[in-house]
């Protein structure tokens, strides 16, 4: 344990310091946690029930202009391999169209996990994601400097914009990792992670030039305190670098467990923060209920950074459902004796 603690710590020290600059933060929720095959690829699997189905969509920015819209969805399923040990296998999909430009991402990962317990209280899980990715655009709904006509004061598209060579095609492969810890102390159990994405660093332009998109590194970690037997408090922290990009969520959940046998198993509501290191982004208040087996969050981004003059202080709506089919195996098995 101690040395897997101290390769860790070198992990995330060697990340912190050769990740220096960025292009663009990779698409993220705000509802990170409702959304974990994107959030960390050891998270696949981890999770007790027999398999999970995910769904998140997201639009902002639709003050300003074209909206940026994202929507994902991913199946993911734990096996047994032995008392100690489980295997999780998922697929991952995600779909973003941004902007004027009508920009398309298109990702798909097959996500592996193994997991890991010890002691019935330390649960690890080390995953791999390998996937493809797809992305277009279209140069019909952008105007670019050489099209500034100086006699209007405007910028006229049937002007030339003086680049002859892009492609308004791309694809390429990814590979992402991960590693995450689940641990149980009576009322206080904590969790965390950490993952590294785009670890080939692969080849992303349109300009047909030799950009290679840099590594992303992701920690994430909590504790979900039983404050009372039916009231759960969980606050969380996520933290991104992607090059000279920084991006940090504080959140606190509240969830109060309603008895069995309800139609609504729990509710939660819940609020964030979002900053970067020289700006503090939005206000995140999020909500939402446990039905029949779906957990649905609701979450609104109050934009309050220096957009906000442009924006009227609206951010990004999102909705998240996740269903988890529990598991309905015994663990122990009784078997009649008769009395003699």
């Amino acid at each position: 344990m101690k040395k897997l603690i101290i390769f860790l710590s070198a992990l995330i020290i060697y990340c912190l310091t050769t990740i220096k600059t960025v292009y663009a933060q990779d698409i993220h929720f705000s509802q990170f946690y409702a959304s974990p095959m994107s959030l960390n690829p050891a998270e696949t699997g981890f999770f007790d029930g027999n398999w999970r189905f995910t769904n998140n969509y997201r639009t902002q920015w639709s003050a300003i202009g074209v909206p940026y819209n994202t929507i994902s969805a991913g199946f993911e399923k734990p096996f047994k391999l032995n008392k100690n040990s489980n295997f999780g296998l998922g697929v991952f999909f995600i779909n973003d169209k941004s902007g004027s430009s009508q920009l398309t991402v298109n990702k798909l990962f097959l996500s592996g996990n193994y997991m890991l317990t010890i002691d019935n209280i330390h649960n690890f899980g080390i995953g791999v994601q390998l996937g493809y990715v797809v992305k277009s655009f279209s140069i019909d709904g952008l105007t670019l400097p050489s099209q500034y006509n100086t006699n209007t004061g405007y910028f006229d598209p049937n002007l030339p914009n003086n680049i002859n060579t892009w492609e308004e095609n791309i694809n390429y492969p990814d590979l992402n990792l991960g590693f995450a810890y689940k641990g149980k102390s009576g009322k206080l159990n904590p969790f965390g992670g950490l993952a590294l994405f785009h670890i080939i660093n692969p080849k992303e332009s349109f300009l047909r030039a030799e950009d290679k998109l840099p590594m992303r590194l992701v920690m994430h970690g909590g504790i979900e305190y039983a404050l009372k037997k039916n009231i759960i408090i969980k606050p969380n922290l996520l933290t991104m670098y992607h090059k000279r990009a920084g991006d940090w969520i504080i959140s606190t959940l509240g969830y109060y467990l309603l008895p069995q046998g309800k139609m609504i198993d729990k509710v939660f509501v819940g609020i964030q923060g979002r900053t970067a290191i020289n700006t503090f982004d939005a206000i995140i208040f999020t909500g939402g209920l446990s039905l029949y087996g779906f957990d649905v969050g609701l979450s609104y981004d109050i934009n309050i950074s220096k957009l906000s003059a442009a924006t009227n202080n609206k951010g990004a709506f999102e909705i998240s459902i996740i269903y988890k089919d529990l598991t309905k195996q015994l663990t122990k098995i009784a078997l009649p004796c008769d009395r003699y």
